[in-house]
């Protein structure tokens, strides 16, 4: 175990058993932070009331903390230049939905839910 490579190598076998692809998290992301604006817009609008959408609020607030350290624990791959400006169109349009998900949150509480 003093050899560096064997170090790395279980380092490396250690951190696989919740290791995913960086992609596939952010598409996660993405998708419960739609998921969180669609609940709120029904909420706002009327169509449903909180307490019939509550159990997804807080199974949602559970999951974007472990989404995130699956994130960090996440396998960086050794992407090629399309695969890097995918990834970045892919952080771009997590940015976006959070900044939605934001104004969603300010008009909701602007109109007293």
């Amino acid at each position: 175990m003093t050899d560096s490579k064997t170090n790395i190598q279980f380092n490396k076998n250690n951190s696989k058993f919740l290791s995913l692809n960086k992609r596939t998290i952010l598409k996660t992301y993405i998708v419960l932070i739609w998921l969180i604006i669609t609940q709120i817009l029904l909420i706002m609008t009327g169509m449903t009331s909180y307490e019939d959408v509550k159990y997804f609020f807080w199974i949602e607030s559970v999951l974007v903390p472990l989404i995130f350290v699956l994130y960090i624990k996440g396998v960086p791959d050794q992407l090629s230049r399309e695969q890097e400006k995918e990834q970045k169109k892919a952080i771009f349009m997590l940015a976006f939905s959070f900044a939605c998900m934001v104004i969603v949150i300010f008009m909701a509480m602007l109109k007293g839910y």
